[in-house]
């Protein structure tokens, strides 16, 4: 039943959505960005970011507005979640009260450019004047800057990447007689089973020993299906393909390892970093930009040898999910998106790169970058160890009813997991995620 809810809501929202497709299918006014002067323009930023990425966010936009040549200043204003700001855009694409430059997932920037609320970035990133050389264009990480380009359009730009990376307890996986992580998923239940069996002896509680703890969420469910060789996007056809051995399979190990007590499904936020700085769960599988919460955790713990690497998997290479919200120009006048999309390229340099990545975690889009990390990363093993994952990656699905379909697919995942049928399940939410595709 909620899972049918939940897809009633997702039908509003698509056919909402439809009511500004043909505003958005008019041929755009070509600007001449070459004759463009972005002298003195105001932009307004909306981004998610809180504490101390805040901080350091704002601290490189006033370092911008001080030393950029045109006058430029630039305003970041904290708009909430990413939910949050989903919700203002759409009520701003109607009211056209828009900000100049807005952080947003590939499938949100998507709907946005759907109905007319963004502009393609192209032009201002291939412009000889304002764009990029095709020296700084090579310097990308080649993968993140294609996950904006959909449908023919730059739909949004990169200023960072976060991956899935999977957490283990070096020491209990030494007591359980193991000296590396587990390479396949075999090996991942076998060890899951020794440790619901085999307490870690640093442990508190004794009582509650598990392999691995796992939340209900859409990007997790995609790491396991991706490291089976499968997806959840037929990108022949661009239509979801829910019902598939890939699913299946990381299905049916997570339900019988939950059968047989195992594992478990994460019941409250940040239960998997509590739990396993408590030594109470072997394996994690979170996002790398939580490395520096569960640094603190566990040194507040048990202070327990621990690192990340890739998920298993049954591939001849590793794979993770890469994933990260990135920045779209809103429409507004082509001045102000030309001086919005100047910040972005000189956020996205090396320098001011290395700064965002000391402060926030998360990995840099320019392979340049490395080269001012060397402390950094020399001092950091765990960050190192994910960082050098970046070019095994895979992205999520882009297209633009892609957040109201991984609501749908959690609830499947708890449904599935906890004993529902399969069979069922899988056929209705792949018959529902493809009645989102405008």
């Amino acid at each position: 039943m909620h899972r049918i809810r939940a897809f009633c809501m997702l039908l509003v929202v698509c056919l909402w959505g439809c009511e500004g497709k043909e505003t958005a299918e008019e041929p755009a006014q070509q600007t001449n960005v070459e004759a463009l002067d972005p002298s003195e323009q105001r932009v307004t930023f909306w981004y998610q970011h809180t504490r101390e990425r805040e901080t350091a966010l704002q601290e490189l936009i006033a370092d911008y507005n001080e030393e950029n040549k045109h006058g430029i200043v630039v305003k970041g204003e904290y708009a909430g979640a990413y939910s949050d700001i989903y919700n203002k855009m759409v009520v701003g694409i109607q009211a056209n009260a828009l900000p100049s430059l807005v952080v947003a997932y590939q499938n949100q920037a998507m709907a946005y450019y759907r109905d007319g609320g963004i502009v393609d970035i192209a032009p201002y990133m291939n412009s000889p004047k304002w764009g990029l050389s095709r020296t700084e264009k090579s310097d990308f990480i080649q993968s993140f800057l294609k996950q904006d380009f959909i449908g023919g359009a730059q739909v949004g730009f990169p200023p960072n990447r976060s991956l899935e990376v999977f957490y283990y307890n070096v020491d209990w996986l030494r007591e359980l007689g193991f000296d590396n992580p587990p390479r396949t998923w075999d090996e991942f239940a076998q060890m899951c089973r020794l440790a619901r069996d085999n307490p870690f002896s640093r442990s508190e509680d004794k009582g509650r020993s598990l392999g691995f703890l796992i939340e209900a969420e859409a990007s997790r469910l995609a790491s396991l299906v991706f490291t089976r060789g499968g997806d959840l996007v037929d990108e022949t056809s661009s239509r979801y393909t829910i019902e598939t051995p890939a699913m299946r399979g990381a299905l049916s190990m997570l339900r019988g390892l939950m059968e047989d007590g195992s594992i478990e499904l994460m019941g409250e936020e940040y239960g998997d970093q509590r739990e396993f700085a408590a030594g109470q769960v072997l394996f994690i599988l979170r996002s790398s930009s939580g490395l520096p919460f569960v640094t603190s955790a566990v040194e507040d713990g048990l202070d327990f040898t621990w690192t990340v690497t890739y998920p298993p998997n049954e591939l001849e290479e590793p794979i993770v999910n890469v994933y990260g919200a990135s920045v779209s120009l809103c429409k507004t006048t082509p001045q102000q998106q030309l001086a919005a999309w100047l910040f972005v390229k000189w956020f996205t340099e090396p320098a001011q790169q290395a700064r965002w990545v000391r402060a926030s975690n998360y990995f840099p889009v320019r392979r340049s970058t490395a080269s001012e990390l060397d402390e950094y990363l020399e001092k950091n093993a765990r960050y190192k160890a994910a960082y050098e994952l970046l070019d095994f990656g895979k992205s999520e699905p882009t297209l633009s009813g892609y957040q109201q379909v991984r609501r749908v697919l959690q609830e499947a995942m708890v449904e599935i997991i906890e004993g529902g049928d399969m069979n069922r399940v899988l056929a209705d939410v792949q018959q529902d995620a493809n009645r989102t595709i405008q």
